[in-house]
């Protein structure tokens, strides 16, 4: 996750701003951590807030190649995977983690 410090967004998702310092997390494994370990009010606050500009989020980033993308960029992108992550807890499952499911601590993603 980066600092409070260093988080900076495109001046036309400035609306983004309170939830960036959460929610700009640079791994899949730290996003479900951080998924599992809020509220369901926190997420689904950062889901209304960031789900209905997604797409003027991908079409913005569809416009810099993914190894040249400045930090700006870079943060809002991975915001839009932290709403990726989030985005079954709020629409499925209603809960920051899935109901009788194997243990989330023992899921790992492969590289």
């Amino acid at each position: 996750m980066v600092s409070d410090m260093s988080i900076a967004l495109p001046e036309q998702f400035s609306a983004l701003t309170p939830f960036a310092e959460k929610w700009a997390i640079d791994s899949e494994k730290d996003r479900r951590i951080m998924r599992m370990n809020s509220s369901q009010d926190e997420l689904q606050s950062f889901y209304r807030t960031m789900k209905p500009i997604l797409d003027d989020v991908v079409q913005y980033l569809n416009q810099f190649k993914l190894e040249e993308m400045a930090a700006t960029e870079q943060q809002l992108l991975q915001m839009s995977l932290s709403l990726v992550e989030i985005s079954v807890a709020v629409e499925l499952f209603h809960n920051p983690w899935p109901v009788n499911a194997w243990p989330w601590d023992k899921f790992s993603v492969a590289r």
